[in-house]
């Protein structure tokens, strides 16, 4: 989990695709953001309980308008939403204002998103005041307190509508999540090419994506790189799985899981892992 954390935090750092991600979901695919106009912004920041503590976000960048900072965006990437989530949004947002209050400049909003990355449905609550509820809250003291909002998006289950509108290498990832296989994108240039396959890597636990991500490198030295060659490299090494695969269940005569090998996606996939073949899940 960790290891995925990070390789999600150094593909989003980049400013076309941090600008893609927030245009995409928060924007509903309006080009609002342009990533020229964004700087990195400090991911932690400070609170006080008792004695002073820190707090980390995972990426963030300033919007800026002839050098002033006009707003603030905080991408949180979870591998396990918890019930108060809620919370963690807040304290994030409260940091930076807390920054704000002495810093002399013009003040700022902050926009705070989560990106889920558990492939599960979750019943966390949705607001502030939902939570409180939760909490035994009488409802009626509710209209006394400020509510917040959570934003959650669930990469394992964003819709054809939404992922059509990313236009960054972030758009790959979300295809495969959703799709199992770029198909959709074969035109599309990849600009992070090891980021982007690192991540895959850390999200599939398939070597190959980095492994032939390598060797392309090494071949276009330097020139771009289109998703078409990529699965082109992807399927060659797809194809020799599948035929050692197939011959091991011949030879320990499971003809039965042969037919399933080659019909069955899922049982492919347990079917490598039973017989120790690593698991290429991009024919």
């Amino acid at each position: 989990m960790a290891e995925k954390d990070v390789t999600e935090k150094i593909l989003m750092s980049y400013a076309d695709v941090f600008a893609d991600c927030i245009n995409t979901l928060v924007y509903v695919g309006e080009r609002q953001l342009d990533p020229d106009d964004t700087q990195p912004a400090p991911t932690e920041s400070f609170y006080k309980a008792g004695k002073v503590h820190n707090q980390f976000c995972d990426v963030s960048r300033y919007l800026t308008k002839e050098g002033t900072i006009a707003l603030q965006y905080i991408i949180e990437n979870e591998t396990e939403l918890e019930e108060r989530q809620i919370l963690r949004k807040i304290s994030y947002q409260g940091g930076s204002y807390r920054q704000q209050m002495e810093s002399g400049v013009p003040v700022y909003g902050v926009i705070a998103i989560v990106i889920d990355w558990t492939g599960k449905t979750s019943r966390i609550p949705q607001s502030l005041h939902e939570l409180l509820l939760r909490n035994g809250v009488p409802p009626e003291k509710l209209k006394e307190i400020d509510d917040s909002r959570l934003a959650v998006y669930h990469m394992n289950n964003l819709p054809l509508e939404i992922r059509s509108r990313f236009t960054s290498d972030m758009g790959f990832v979300a295809d495969y999540l959703n799709e199992g296989n770029f198909e959709r994108r074969k035109g599309q240039d990849i600009v992070h090419m090891e980021a982007l396959c690192d991540m895959m890597e850390a999200i599939t636990g398939d070597t190959a994506f980095t492994e032939q991500a390598n060797k392309l490198l090494e071949k276009k030295k330097g020139k771009k790189i289109m998703m078409c060659e990529y699965i082109s490299q992807l399927e060659v090494r797809g194809e020799a799985k599948l035929t050692s695969l197939l011959e091991r269940l011949y030879d320990l005569g499971r003809g039965e899981d042969v037919e399933l090998a080659v019909r069955d996606w899922d049982a492919r996939a347990r079917l490598y892992r039973e017989l120790s073949i690593p698991d290429h899940r991009c024919e």
